[in-house]
């Protein structure tokens, strides 16, 4: 790949071409009870609400680039609107998340390949997002720690753990039970949004996202 515009642009371009995964054994845990539901989506934000993030993209070997990313969300309507920046503010991506599928308003070279605006919007919903059916189990740990599970038609699995003292994770499986996605979520949290959020990408390509809420609104 020849990368004309610089680094920054370029480096996500960069990030179908790793390839790993981590596998993580599942957690027995006791089951919970109705009132422990919500808890579920403890993480996620629950009106309409928008946010401007600092990301830092890692690559392996240590290779990173510095973006923007500007989100808006209607949880209600399982829709997210996400923009990706320049740290100047040149617009390398535009895409809208809804019913029926993703719609691109704006996608600059390398960002330009309908592979990538599936990860990119993908990543975000996991983020943001919590998936559209109930959880199929749900409830603590020994040492307190809450446990929601999500299983998806295809076999895959969503996971969100943790508590607000201690900062949550969410783990996405694949139908194999290989961890593709972990994400950290670390306070204080602002109008729903976390402060600081990690993702790290483990198959089909191997990157790190590292997050800061730099503005949020509801």
């Amino acid at each position: 790949m020849i990368c004309r515009k610089g680094p920054d642009i370029c480096l996500l371009g960069f990030l179908l071409l790793s390839i790993g995964c981590v596998p993580m054994a599942e957690t027995a845990l006791s089951p919970g009870s109705p009132d422990d539901l919500p808890g579920c989506y403890a993480i996620f934000p629950a009106g309409p609400w928008g946010s401007v993030h600092r990301i830092e993209a890692i690559i392996r070997g240590g290779v990173s680039s510095s973006l923007l990313g500007v989100t808006k969300g209607e949880p209600s309507e399982h829709r997210l609107h996400s923009l990706l920046l320049t740290p100047e503010g040149f617009i390398l991506f535009d895409a809208e998340l809804r019913e029926g599928g993703i719609a691109v308003r704006k996608a600059m070279a390398p960002f330009d390949s309908p592979a990538f605006a599936r990860g990119l919007m993908e990543d975000v919903a996991l983020l943001f997002l919590p998936p559209q059916v109930r959880p199929t189990t749900w409830g603590k740990e020994a040492d307190g720690t809450r446990i929601c599970r999500w299983e998806g038609p295809d076999g895959s699995c969503t996971e969100v753990r943790g508590s607000m003292d201690h900062g949550w994770r969410i783990l996405r499986r694949d139908d194999q039970g290989e961890v593709i996605r972990e994400v950290s979520l670390n306070g204080p949290f602002v109008q729903g949004l976390a402060s600081h959020m990690e993702l790290r990408a483990f198959k089909p390509a191997s990157y790190r996202l590292r997050m800061t809420l730099l503005q949020a609104a509801p």
